[in-house]
């Protein structure tokens, strides 16, 4: 039977090559002299924590798979907190703009990437949930 494209989920190695990319992206900013010497220790280390925190938190999630209701709960709060990083890194990506770090160009295009990778992870969070709603039901 077919899937209507609206009731389609969003396939978690979107989320996974979408993180990589933001990932990559944002090694290629820290590293470079996007940033001065003098700040590469702040700014630049803070989303790099945040982008590098949520890959793995995206990474882990997926790797769990799912039995028990012990090994949902696990899951979905590791895709809860990669959503957490991402939402993290966009508030830091706009304070380096507003700073004056980075081009309106170069602001867009991270921000971009973060935000479909978040997206992507807030799809594939409520799938899972829908997934193991009876899992994780109260009985």
């Amino acid at each position: 039977m077919a899937v209507r494209k609206g009731d389609q989920d969003q396939g978690k190695l979107k989320v996974i090559d979408a993180s990589k990319n933001l990932l990559r992206y944002t090694y290629e900013r820290v590293k470079s002299k996007t940033f001065p010497k003098a700040e590469r220790w702040l700014m630049p280390k803070s989303i790099w924590d945040q982008v590098s925190a949520a890959h793995t938190k995206i990474v882990r999630a997926n790797a769990i798979k799912v039995e028990t209701k012990e090994e949902a709960a696990e899951r979905l709060l590791f895709e809860k907190e990669a959503i957490g990083h991402l939402e993290a890194t966009i508030s830091l990506i706009d304070t380096c703009h507003c700073l004056g770090h980075i081009s309106d160009n170069q602001a867009d295009f991270w921000t971009g990437l973060a935000t479909d990778t978040e997206n992507l992870a807030k799809a594939w969070l409520k799938s899972n949930r829908q997934t193991y709603k009876e899992l994780l039901r109260d009985d």
